[in-house]
């Protein structure tokens, strides 16, 4: 089993949450700081964007934070904020990339998690260029953990999309080969077997191992969940559990979370609603 993080027993660990956020819909940070704060965590905040809602509804407001993110981040630095990791998720330019890429290199003792949000069942999402892409795999290379689902992965090792319906062997091969990017330990999300009633997630790490989990999924996409499986699994990291059992736990909640919202009026544009299973993550994370 493997723990990438063991929690003080008394200082609570804080944790850079670096994404968009949107006023409406359920995703990035709204996602990041609910699931991480539910574990005990200090979520602190690094917006890179503000939306009023999220891009599923077609139009809404955006402003853009890059300009103020180097001095926010130094003036971090500059008071000493005690970090024990970072957390990244959506970045909507280069520029910001190479932001994120300085602070990880200004605060090498910290744990990184980055969720490479950038494309989703072989389509890359319109905000990304082939350089941010480029970038991206810089990002991740410099990472202790990332999450990309299986597009995601072709992206960043420069391959073709295969699907989502991959043998054990060629998972496994994509991890292998995403770690030799340099990355510490891999988690990959979205795979498909001839199950057709479940999911599978693998995680692989630099010492060889590799494990799968398979849970049941639901015939229908919806907003969000990426953010939602993403945040649990940090949140279960930093809380001291074992990758294995955080990303078991995490599949199966999210699970739940997208059976419960279709309850909901609106689920298809606003997506996943996770919080009345907050208590869940608050009892697993401890």
């Amino acid at each position: 089993m493997t723990k990438l993080f063991t929690p003080d027993k008394i200082q609570i660990p804080k944790i850079a949450a670096i994404h968009d956020l949107c006023g409406y819909g359920s995703c990035s940070l709204t996602t990041a700081i609910s699931v991480l704060s539910a574990a005990g965590l200090e979520a602190c905040p690094v917006p890179t964007s503000y939306l009023s809602t999220h891009t599923a509804f077609g139009s809404y407001t955006f402003f853009d934070t890059t300009e103020n993110l180097p001095a926010y981040l130094d003036h971090w630095c500059e008071v000493k904020v005690p970090l024990a990791g970072a957390y990244t998720g959506f970045l909507g330019s280069v520029e910001q990339i190479h932001i994120i890429i300085d602070f990880f290199n200004k605060n090498p003792g910290m744990l990184r998690v980055v969720d490479p949000v950038m494309a989703d069942l072989g389509v890359i999402y319109n905000t990304y260029t082939e350089e941010m892409c480029l970038e991206m795999k810089k990002l991740a290379s410099a990472a202790d953990l990332i999450t990309p689902n299986l597009t995601e992965a072709a992206v960043l090792l420069g391959t073709n999309y295969q699907g989502q319906f991959l043998d054990k062997s060629q998972t496994q091969d994509i991890c292998d080969r995403l770690l030799q990017l340099g990355c510490k330990h891999v988690v990959l999300k979205g795979i498909r077997r001839d199950e057709a009633a479940l999911i599978w997630n693998a995680i692989a790490s630099q010492d060889g191992s590799y494990t799968e989990y398979g849970h049941k999924r639901v015939n229908a996409s919806m907003h969000g969940t990426g953010d939602l499986f993403a945040s649990i699994v940090t949140a279960g990291i930093f809380s001291g559990k074992e990758l294995e059992d955080t990303v078991r736990f995490a599949g199966e909640l999210v699970y739940d979370a997208i059976e419960f919202s279709f309850s909901q009026e609106g689920w298809q544009n606003r997506g996943v609603n996770f919080e009345p299973f907050l208590s869940k993550i608050a009892d697993f994370c401890g």
